[in-house]
Parts: structure tokens; C-alpha cells; sequence
């Protein structure tokens, strides 16, 4: 047979197999589109399940508010997050981000469980922070041994990911290196996200919500846990999310509008308050 007809079928062959993962590019304050920040709330639906067709489990809404502030001096972004079941107020944080590059300014947060609630206030700039609360003594030093590294250069806050992941140059395609910090994580560390395809999902008022599908492996390949997010390009929001950690199964929903409270109840004189 000839080189000639041996061709075609090679390269057909070559076109089905996976093509090479991109080297990772590194996402500065500079690519960030802060112009397309935006005042406003946002209500997530997060639930818990143990697979595709399995009953929800934990659910509770996750309400984000992003204001534009001048926080001792500085221009910043200020995140507002309150997270709610049916026992109440779960978690509560209040982050600032600098205006100029979204650089954690501070953060306070609090969470509640079962064994007691504790409080963390991190000052990144000055690479301190303190706990307040019950928590175990263990746990305790690993988070307090992490605060020094938020010294250690730029870093987006991982816990303010659904506000500003979406401000990613996404439109290059490829995979996306960022530099994240949480408190309670020993260092800074790099996580790569990529752009797998496009999705557009249809809501139920007849909106197309046209999306960048973004995977990750939270910075930990090779561990088997997954995010995926879609991120609506038009307004840049992330309108959907699905993880996959430690064999368990958790998704995050975007409401249409915020699940607020907007006329509070008023109980009438000497009611008891229902337990």
C-alpha cells in the first residue's frame, strides 16, 4: 500500500485522540474585568445529594451582597455572605477586596455547627488574623500557621469565588491559573481552571443563559474532587455549580432574584414567638 493511502486513515485516526491539555497561562490582577463588577445580591440554592437521582440533602439558600465602599481610606468592593437552613444562620462573612485589583483588605467570618460556632478576622495585609470561638486546639494552630503566607504576594479569595470567578478572561479559552488563599489553608496555592465547552441552559421564564462550562480539580489533581461552574458570558455570573469532593455530591443554583426578606413579619403584642 502507499505512503499516499495511508494518509487520509492516519489522520483521520489522529483527529480522534485527545488533544494535549494547554500550558496553564497565569491569571494577574491586570486580566481581571473589574469593570464588569456590579452592586447587587444574589441567592444560591446549595443542597447536598449522593448522586444523580438521589434525595437532596442539607439544603439552605447562600445570599451574597457586593457594595462599593470606602473601607479606612481605600476604594473597595465589600461581599456580604449569609448562609441559612432551617436552624438558622449558618455562616456569615464580610470580606473587602481593594478596588484597584480585588486583594483580600480583610475578612471577618463566622460559623455555627452543632459543636459550637467560632469567628475568624484575618488582616492580609499585615499577614495576622485571630480566632474566637470553639474550636478545636488542632485545628486551631493549622489555621493560625496559614496566616503569615497571606503576605506572600497576590491572591483571589477563594471564599469570595461565585462574585469573582466570573471576572476571569474566560474568552481566551484554554486553562487559567489563579493564585487563591481561604483562611484556614496553609499557603497560597495555584489552581488551574479550564474551559471544557459551552453550555447554554434555558430557565423557566424562556431566558437562554449562554455559559462557559469552567472545571477545576481545586487545586488537588489527581484527588478526584471536581467544581464546575457555568458562567453566564453576557453578564459574567456564575448562574450554576456542581462538586464533587470526597465521594459526596454538592450543587449550587442561582435564584432568578434574591431570596430576601423585604416585609418582615410583625408579631402582635404578647405573642410568644414560635419555637
Amino acid at each position: 500500500m502507499s505512503i499516499a493511502r495511508l494518509t487520509l486513515p492516519l489522520l483521520l485516526c489522529l483527529a480522534t485522540l485527545p488533544v494535549a491539555a494547554a500550558t496553564p497561562v497565569r491569571v494577574q490582577p491586570g486580566d481581571l474585568h473589574l469593570d464588569r463588577l456590579r452592586p447587587g445580591t444574589a441567592t444560591y440554592v446549595v443542597y447536598m445529594h449522593a448522586g444523580p437521582g438521589s434525595a437532596i440533602q442539607r439544603a439552605m439558600l447562600a445570599t451574597s451582597s457586593l457594595g462599593r465602599e470606602k473601607v479606612d481610606g481605600q476604594d473597595a468592593w465589600v461581599i456580604e455572605q449569609a448562609w441559612q437552613d432551617e436552624t438558622g444562620t449558618l455562616h456569615t462573612a464580610r470580606t473587602v477586596h481593594a478596588a484597584r485589583d480585588l486583594a483580600t483588605l480583610a475578612q471577618d467570618s463566622t460559623w455555627t455547627t452543632p459543636k459550637g460556632s467560632f469567628t475568624t478576622r484575618i488582616d492580609p495585609p499585615k499577614g495576622s488574623g485571630r480566632i474566637e470561638g470553639e474550636i478545636p486546639a488542632d485545628r486551631r494552630a493549622r489555621m493560625e500557621a496559614g496566616f503569615p503566607g497571606m503576605r506572600d504576594g497576590w491572591w483571589l479569595n477563594w471564599h469570595s469565588d461565585l462574585a469573582l470567578l466570573p471576572l476571569l478572561p474566560w474568552e481566551r479559552g484554554g486553562t487559567l491559573r489563579l493564585r487563591v488563599f481561604d483562611a484556614g489553608m496553609p499557603a497560597p496555592i495555584d489552581v488551574d481552571y479550564t474551559v471544557v465547552g459551552e453550555r447554554r441552559l434555558q430557565g423557566a421564564d424562556g431566558t437562554t443563559y449562554t455559559c462557559w462550562l469552567v472545571e477545576t480539580d481545586s487545586g488537588s489533581p489527581g484527588g478526584g474532587n471536581y467544581q464546575r461552574f457555568w458562567i453566564e458570558q453576557a453578564r459574567r455570573i456564575v448562574v450554576k455549580e456542581e462538586d464533587t469532593f470526597n465521594g459526596k455530591y454538592r450543587a449550587k443554583v442561582l435564584l432568578s432574584v434574591p431570596a430576601t426578606t423585604e416585609f418582615p413579619a410583625t408579631a402582635p403584642a404578647g405573642a410568644t414567638p414560635p419555637k
